[in-house]
């Protein structure tokens, strides 16, 4: 599996800051599938970048053919360790499969986290988000 990475930096305002630049954005495109070898590699890839920047990490699966079990738990692990350091992950160009996946396997990390999770908006008001913004979405 190929993995391109792209990063986004600014330079320091103040000459006399150490120099360590980091990046406010980093986007991962995987190529390929994330199974059982190609899922380690792009976990430790993923928690690197979340760690490295300032901001965000954009995963990107264009390129990408399948994710097995061990792609949504490398995902899933993404997004706590996202979580922990306040940063965002965003995933573009994800078919519908693989989102239902995480959502999932994130559904039920929460649960057994948390305990039994209860949602505290009734349908009406989806219902009303739907109809009245539906380009928020």
């Amino acid at each position: 599996m190929n993995i391109a990475i792209e990063s986004i930096a600014t330079v320091p305002h103040f000459w006399d800051t150490p120099l360590e630049i980091k990046p406010h954005t980093i986007v991962l495109q995987p190529d390929g599938n994330l199974d059982p070898i190609s899922s380690a590699e792009f976990r430790v890839q993923l928690e690197a970048a979340i760690e490295q920047v300032t901001d965000a990490v954009i995963v990107d699966f264009l390129w990408v053919k399948s994710t097995d079990p061990q792609g949504i738990a490398a995902l899933v692990a993404g997004i706590q360790r996202a979580a922990t350091l306040g940063k965002a992950i965003s995933f573009q160009s994800m078919d519908a499969q693989t989102r239902a996946a995480i959502e999932q396997e994130w559904n039920r990390q929460r649960q057994l986290s948390f305990g039994p999770w209860q949602d505290r908006f009734k349908d009406d008001l989806e219902q009303f988000l739907d109809t009245v913004a539906p380009f928020t979405r």
